[in-house]
């Protein structure tokens, strides 16, 4: 096929007519609606010419300078490059002139907010300067710049332009903007001459196509594409007629005419009332940007709780801006999803469908190809119109609070107060609009006739992800088998590592599911109501942790038919969340009923369910080979190094002639001699160990006292759940706790008034020890440490301990230690703030120190030690160490007498490890490592969920 012949050009040559000029868009409030011309810090600190080529730098104002009569001066974060490996600060100059007009047009740079620079007439300075910054952007004269804040409507301001102030058409202000003045027919040169945009380039391109499509269907065009004479235009330039509009909006709205709708459909979304500007539901759809928005809910909305325990609910949102520009029909397209979350369930909207919903502050995620927004707890802030023309909140419990404290110490309430006419005249408006797309729709739905097999329906609607039951539950939903639920485990283990397996039920009966009457661990009478599930991927660490027993919600389960016929279900996402049964209410409606089902089950089958109606043994009756049920103080919690069984040591301080003597240290156990009980945990109850502490009364169901390696002890293993730790706070629980507490009274000598003179009760931990231990102190310093009745000796029965601070002494040798470098022992702190200052921080830039008043220095430093069993262990010392008493708290880096010091003192506990190390890492193996034997005293605790130990003294055993 024969290529067409190029018509020629005006200049009667046929070469291509040049459509952008070299300089277009390097000037301009249109150039920065061109990403290609975004420029990044790294690049242009290397530029030698940085004013000579277009284009601008974006960030985001991260600190402001006091403002001086000499110029504007602040801070923004922007990417490095365009990959965006890290983010870096550049600082901001504008210099007298510039800041002048600045002022003059009160233009203000709030925190936070991203702003847009032109690096027209700028000049790039790398040198260094304080608070991490990278380099300087300074403009002595004058500057382009856009600023986007958000809730508020853009702003551009150019200076190197006559015009002052020129409003930004974004996407939150379009609804209310001025169309452009169109050029009249005595101004055609004008109009010819003048260049045009990319983006108006683009539509005439877009026009012209539509005119090619339009002459081969026989149909007139009236737009017509022309170009300019010679005398007139250059050839790299596009002349359009006077009639052809320049507004690309009025342009695209030409493409596909709408009827011209009166009454309450012809509603514009958005609005603009005193205080906010309230968004379009269809152009909330910038990242990151928080919006005000209102809408009208289109489904009912469920509210659940989290995986971390905070609660929420999914918003479905339409307005007027919701429907197709294209369509007639006035249905609603896609809604807008909003995810709301509080810290309480009566913090969140309880809505139905057709209630108008304002929410303040909700920002805009991109998710799936697709934009959703979030109301995030610390943000959030909503009300719903009622039918009285006022804002309400439902109705709120008077015990629930109303605001709280946010950790940087504001008051903050999720309940809107607003009594602005404009948003509730915008709400009556919107609710009008509502009302007449329900009457367009049934108006639809009655004119729809059958013809032939099909019949004509209005567009689908939408639905959230059903909650269903098991007896409910198919691969067939409309959700394409995917639903969520609210169950009770009955049965767990883990087949491989690939995945954790679950058996679960709602008390609910399917016939697909397989029938388990064989299965041990099958409660009677539901072999047919239990349901498989599979933890996958994210959702699989959840499996060990989940307890026999519990109710646990289920989001995102997917129902599918195994190889076998029946039906499994599937989870991937950890989307799994614990319910507290006492706590049913109308947030859990489903799980109220799955209950009410379990104790009708419970009767018909005659079920024991409370601990209160079980019978218990005393130590003292148990017998050989005989299942029983105790309750029992827990002593001493041993716990295996990896897989394998835990060892609990309990009594309820009643004697059994067939205990033998604990294996671990009697002086644990002074004075209980035949009344320790040791419990072998297996399976699942061994991990249920890890949350037991001393002095915890709990109930042991289904012991056996068996002989194991010589020794009597309480056998209890499988998958469920058979240790619960008793709660004094609850009257059936104090309850059977009374007995063993009568007994321990007696065996301490302890009065039946003892609650009148609780001084005189002696408790077991103090009466395990006559003598309390004592570390090696400075002269003049008394040891921070609590007393205890045992010092662990070994690494070993240090990991045994259980409870929440536990004492150690024990001989052991330096491995290695951390940093590498001695100076850097001893770091820089903010008094203030309590936070370690960052290397390329001199002072803290969070508290504004620029006097440097409190910056101080303390010692911190990571040591591994291993005793003398070959076990190893890493210790902290920080700055409270006795042995760091007489060191000077300086930078160790600048003062050498203050380091030589110091590394006396280190290598007196560490030797040659460092020195070992570096040779090591060098790859030289001639240095041997020289550490002396030394008993290191310190003590182990619990901070934010992790165990340390800290070192606080040590004296010298072997040089």
């Amino acid at each position: 096929m024969k290529r067409k012949t190029q018509e020629s050009n005006a200049d009667g040559s046929r070469k291509r007519v040049k459509t952008t000029s070299p300089q277009s868009h390097s000037s301009g409030a249109e150039l920065f609606d061109f990403p290609e011309h975004q420029r990044y810090i790294a690049s242009i600190l290397h530029d030698q010419d940085v004013d000579g080529k277009p284009g601008y730098i974006a960030g985001k104002v991260f600190m402001k300078y006091p403002e001086s009569e000499q110029n504007i001066h602040f801070i923004i974060t922007t990417d490095d490059s365009e990959i965006g490996n890290k983010r870096l600060r550049v600082e901001v100059i504008f210099g007298k002139k510039c800041s002048k007009l600045l002022r003059r047009r009160d233009i203000n740079f709030p925190l936070s907010s991203v702003i847009l620079l032109s690096l027209r007439g700028c000049s790039a300075d790398s040198g260094n300067s304080s608070h991490g910054v990278t380099g300087k952007l300074k403009f002595a004269d004058k500057v382009l710049l856009k600023i986007l804040s958000p809730g508020l409507d853009d702003v551009v301001v150019d200076l190197w332009d006559s015009n002052p102030l020129i409003p930004s058409r974004s996407a939150d202000s379009d609804w209310f903007s001025t169309p452009r003045e169109r050029p009249v027919e005595g101004s055609a040169v004008a109009a010819e001459t003048k260049k045009i945009s990319k983006r108006e380039r683009r539509l005439l391109r877009a026009k012209g196509h539509l005119e090619k499509v339009n002459d081969t269907n026989k149909l007139d065009s009236d737009v017509v594409s022309i170009k300019a004479p010679k005398d007139l235009a250059t050839a790299s330039e596009l002349v359009t007629p006077n009639h052809v509009p320049l507004d690309p909006v009025t342009a695209q709205e030409t493409k596909a005419p709408l009827d011209k709708v009166d009454g309450p459909l012809g509603l514009k979304a958005g609005c603009r009332s005193e205080k906010a500007l309230y968004t379009p539901l269809s152009n909330a759809t910038r990242a990151s940007i928080f919006y005000n928005v209102v809408g009208v809910v289109f489904s009912d909305s469920l509210i659940s709780q989290t995986s971390s325990g905070d609660y929420m609910c999914g918003l479905h949102l339409v307005d007027p801006g919701s429907r197709s520009p294209s369509d007639n029909t006035h249905f609603v397209g896609t809604p807008t999803k909003v995810n709301c979350f509080a810290i309480n369930s009566k913090w969140l909207p309880s809505v139905r469908e057709g209630d108008i919903v304002i929410l303040h502050n909700v920002k805009a995620s991109n998710f799936n190809w697709g934009t959703n927004l979030v109301g995030y707890k610390d943000k959030l802030q909503w009300a719903i119109y009622g039918r009285d023309g006022k804002l309400a909140h439902g109705v709120i419990p008077s015990d629930i609070p109303r605001d709280t404290t946010t950790d940087r110490g504001f008051r903050f309430t999720p309940f809107l107060q607003s009594g602005d006419s404009t948003l509730l005249s915008y709400c009556s408006k919107l609710r009008e609009w509502w009302n007449a797309v329900e009457c367009k729709k049934k108006e639809f739905l009655g004119k729809t006739h059958q013809v032939g097999n099909h019949v004509l329906t209005p567009p689908p609607e939408r639905s959230a992800r059903p909650w269903l039951s098991i007896k409910d539950a198919n691969t067939g939903t409309i959700s394409n088998g995917y639903f969520n639920c609210v169950a009770e485990i009955i049965h767990k283990h883990r087949p491989d590592q690939q995945y954790y397996e679950i058996y679960v039920t709602d008390y609910t009966s399917n016939d697909q599911c397989p029938t388990y009457d064989n299965a041990d661990w099958c409660p009677p009478g539901l072999a047919k109501s239990c349901l498989r599930v599979e933890l996958w991927d994210r959702s699989t660490p959840l499996g060990p942790d989940m307890e026999i027993g519990d109710f646990y919600s289920f989001r995102n389960l997917r129902m599918k038919m195994a190889n076998n016929g029946y039906y499994e279900a599937k989870i991937q996402e950890p989307k799994i969340s614990k319910l507290d049964p006492d706590e049913v209410g109308s947030t859990h409606t489903i799980l109220k009923s799955l209950l009410e089902r379990r104790a009708k089950w419970a009767t018909k089958h005659k079920i024991v369910e409370r601990l209160e109606k079980s019978e218990y043994t005393k130590i003292e009756d148990v017998e050989m080979r005989a299942r029983f049920n105790c309750i029992v103080e827990i002593l001493h919690v041993d716990l295996p190094d990896g897989p394998g069984s835990a060892k609990v040591y309990a009594t309820d301080y009643t004697a059994n002639d067939l205990l033998p003597e604990p294996d671990f240290d009697a002086n644990d156990f002074d004075g209980l001699h035949k009344r320790v009980f040791k419990f072998v945990l297996r399976d699942s109850q061994a991990e249920k160990a890890k949350a037991l502490e001393r002095g915890n009364v709990c109930v042991f169901q289904k012991v056996m006292m068996k002989l194991l390696n010589n020794e009597n002890v309480g056998d209890l293993g499988g998958e469920q759940r058979l240790i619960s730790r008793l709660n004094p706070g609850l009257d059936s629980h104090k309850a059977l706790m009374k007995d063993l507490e009568n007994r321990k009274k007696i065996f301490f000598g302890t009065p039946d008034d003892a609650k009148e003179s609780p001084g005189r009760s002696r408790s077991l931990s103090t009466s395990a020890s006559t003598s309390e231990p004592r570390f090696p102190e400075s002269p003049g310093r008394t040891s921070p440490l609590p007393s205890s009745p045992k010092i662990c000796t070994s690494i070993k029965q240090l990991r045994s301990r259980v409870g929440t601070t536990v004492l150690f002494g024990i001989p052991a040798r330096v491995k290695w230690a951390k940093p590498r470098e001695l100076w850097d022992y001893c770091r820089p702190y903010c008094r203030k703030c309590e936070k370690r200052i960052p290397p390329n921080q001199k002072a803290c830039v969070a508290c504004d120190d620029f006097d440097h008043e409190f910056v101080i220095y303390q010692y911190s430093f990571n040591l591994s030690i291993e005793d003398k069993e070959g076990n190893e262990m890493p210790v902290t010392v920080l700055d409270e160490a006795l042995f760091l008493n007489d060191l000077p708290r300086v930078n160790l880096n600048q003062d050498s007498a203050a380091l030589g010091k110091f590394r006396a003192c280190f290598e007196a506990l560490a030797g040659n490890v460092l020195e070992y190390q570096n040779e090591r890492c060098a790859g030289i193996d001639d240095t041997k490592l020289k550490t002396p034997l030394v008993c290191l005293y310190g003590a182990r605790y619990e901070e934010e969920g992790k165990q340390i130990c800290q070192l606080l003294s040590y004296t010298l055993l072997e040089s």
